[in-house]
């Protein structure tokens, strides 16, 4: 009987109209604004708003009413004054792994959350991995290393429990900042839960890429190198990759919800999409982009 009575929810239309209108005025170019790092910086008022909406929002209007307006003032409030709060409460922790002979490495990444940048060393460098982690709050760094004859495999996630700040986001400054040596052939492993990822593979020689990331934003600039497998997966998001001119590019691209861009002079082949020339091209790269929610763009 009451049910008859349950006023339906206004915190889902609310919250989709909003990013709806983010994700349009950005893709036009009419404002300047990272529509990711704004979900990112304040994810928890939507779980403010959605148990305000439980709570009060379907018994009337007036509790509708209240629920918008607690949740515009705590919105208001952490924009004011949270907005600066520090990222990380820990001092940087210093990543450098020798290079000796090796000849090969696959890389395996796992960080939670946070700001993730890869880009390569200077040649002749004496290391294999250099960079630091900054990490957050309750946030340990596991680094394990195997070496086997000229090959190695490197492998560093987080641990522990970690306490974010509350309305924090991704400053410029990376929270895992990670160079790897250009000569040594570079299998990656990347599984990123929350945030940003960067991966500058331009002067580094990849053979296989594979990317899994939660929630965020994934740019990953490519090398020109021939015979390189790219996998990347994503739940919602953004996916931005950059192909250098001088490869040819098969890509498959799904979204569940969102869209996919690629230049205008791709061509369709059933489910994949063409660079110009690819058949006769000298190198030759291989993509599966799969993302829920969101928009993929190879450019």
């Amino acid at each position: 009987m009451n049910d008859r009575h349950r006023r339906p929810s206004i915190t889902g239309p609310v919250i989709l109209i909003t990013l709806g209108v983010i994700f349009l005025l950005n893709n036009l170019g009419l404002i300047e604004l990272n529509a990711w790092d704004v979900i990112m910086r304040f994810w928890p008022i939507l779980l403010i708003a959605v148990g305000l909406d439980i709570l009060i929002g379907h018994r009337s209007a007036w509790g509708a009413a209240i629920a918008l307006v607690v949740v515009l003032a705590i919105l208001a409030g952490g924009i004011v004054f949270f907005d600066n709060q520090p990222r990380w409460t820990y001092a940087p922790e210093s990543v450098e792994i020798p290079l000796g002979d090796v000849e090969s490495v696959t890389v395996i990444l796992d960080p939670a959350l946070g700001y993730l940048f890869i880009d390569a060393l200077p040649k002749g460098s004496p290391a294999l991995v250099k960079g630091e982690v900054r990490p957050f709050s309750g946030e340990e760094i596991s680094e394990t290393v195997d070496f086997s004859g000229k090959r190695a495999t490197i492998d560093l996630r987080t641990e522990g429990v970690i306490f974010m700040p509350f309305f924090s986001g991704w400053s410029d400054q990376p929270s895992w900042d990670l160079a790897l040596h250009p000569g040594v052939v570079t299998d990656m492993i990347v599984d990123f839960g929350v945030g940003k990822a960067e991966l500058d593979l331009r002067d580094l020689q990849i053979g296989e890429i594979k990317v899994e990331h939660g929630i965020g934003q994934t740019i990953l600039l490519l090398p020109s190198v021939d015979n390189m497998d790219i996998n990347l997966e994503g739940g919602i998001g953004e996916i931005r990759v950059v192909v250098p001119e001088d490869v040819g590019v098969r890509l498959r691209a799904d979204v569940g919800i969102g869209n996919v861009l690629v230049p205008s002079d791709f061509s369709r082949d059933g489910e994949f999409y063409l660079s110009p020339g690819y058949a006769a091209a000298g190198k030759q790269i291989e993509m599966v982009i799969d993302l829920g929610i969101g928009s993929v763009q190879v450019r």
